[in-house]
């Protein structure tokens, strides 16, 4: 048998274009698999990115919907709350790859090679939202904090004057600024009480520590007033203390219970808010426009007292036609820009802290409402 060395050749060309073939494939699906990631990543590599682009959402989500909230209290709106309750992501990667060719047996250069590839990357989160309605709306929105819950924060390095403004609606019968249509300023000695309170928390002089009735086992907060020798001014504050609080001189503790008028003057009633009494208190900060106060849309500015017997605004919310440019938090609300800006550092503080106090009225576990699930594109 004789076979010629031109056909050998055409044979060992044929299957060099095959392997050649081959292999190109193999390269063009690596390059694919190589490329799509730069869309997104899997596994490990994607848990960073993912919680921090999720934490900042979520952050900023949080901050817009309260803001809107205390806009909203302003204008007797109903406020709604709509937490995060779970994120699930998802992530799919295809990728296809088509080899074809044909050869001429009369040339080797006259042989064709196709290839072909395509790929599709997406990523479709769940997220599912928990409307604050039901017991736990009343519980987080209308039951007042525990007295024992907000003082401790005092103990955890909180001012006690901020905290007090915030969640206080009178101590023995001296009545905080109230909010609302229907608010009045602070009476002047309740502000001089505050100062003082700061003063002596400052100096070390106060001491809170919670108490557990060994008959209700309910929780309670003892004041301790020190008794030690201390400068002319601090111990100028202390006694105002006792005087404003209607307490006697020889002791050191007072118990604290919720009410309005304790009538022992060894023991401090405390009548706190609820979430939704400071979301209104807040509110009667917000600087509506002056059309909306004219038309009765809402309610005008609460005056306050002359003087230094009066307290500072714990939030200042502005009102504009155009979105603000350097914003801590924005929200638009019939047809004006609310914002708090992003250099007030005490409106930040407070509306921060706005998110603990409010949750400090929670005693059990959630109840578990209905709840929307909406599947991202």
């Amino acid at each position: 048998m004789q076979i010629s060395f031109g056909v050998l050749a055409l044979s060992l060309w044929r299957g060099l274009i095959l392997r050649t073939s081959k292999m190109c494939a193999v390269y063009l699906l690596a390059g694919i698999l190589l490329i799509l990631p730069g869309c997104g990543s899997f596994g490990p590599p994607s848990l960073d990115r993912d919680r921090f682009d999720y934490i900042n959402a979520i952050a900023s989500s949080w901050k817009q919907q309260t803001l809107l909230n205390i806009v909203k209290m302003r204008y007797a709106d109903t406020p709604v709350f709509l937490d995060v309750g779970q994120i699930i992501s998802g992530y799919q990667l295809q990728g296809t790859v088509t080899v074809g060719g044909t050869l001429n047996s009369a040339s080797a250069i006259g042989d064709i090679l196709n290839l072909g590839s395509a790929g599709t990357y997406s990523d479709r989160p769940t997220i599912t939202y928990t409307p604050l309605t039901g017991a736990h709306f009343m519980q987080v929105m209308i039951t007042p904090i525990p007295p024992p819950a907000l003082l401790m924060r005092a103990e955890e390095g909180w001012p006690i004057d901020t905290l007090l403004q915030i969640g206080a609606q009178s101590i023995n019968g001296l009545s905080n600024r109230k909010g609302g249509a229907r608010g009045h300023a602070a009476d002047p000695d309740f502000v001089r009480l505050l100062a003082a309170l700061q003063r002596l928390q400052a100096s070390g002089v106060i001491d809170l520590r919670v108490e557990v009735s060994k008959e209700s086992k309910q929780e309670g907060t003892v004041m301790v007033i020190s008794h030690e020798e201390l400068p002319p001014e601090i111990r100028a504050d202390r006694e105002l203390v006792r005087k404003l609080l209607g307490l006697r001189t020889d002791l050191q503790e007072f118990k604290i219970v919720s009410g309005t008028v304790s009538g022992k003057d060894d023991v401090i009633a405390m009548k706190t808010r609820s979430g939704f009494q400071i979301l209104n208190l807040l509110g009667s900060n917000v600087e509506v426009p002056p059309e909306h106060i004219a038309e009765r849309r809402t309610y005008p500015p609460i005056p306050e007292a002359g003087g230094i017997q009066s307290l500072p605004p714990l939030i200042r919310i502005h009102a504009e036609k155009s979105q603000p440019a350097d914003a801590f938090a924005a929200v638009k609300y019939r047809d004006y820009w609310y914002w708090i800006d992003d250099r007030d550092f005490r409106s930040k503080g407070v509306f921060t802290f706005l998110m603990i106090i409010m949750t400090l009225a929670e005693k059990e576990e959630k109840v578990q409402p209905p709840v929307v699930t909406i599947q991202g594109n």
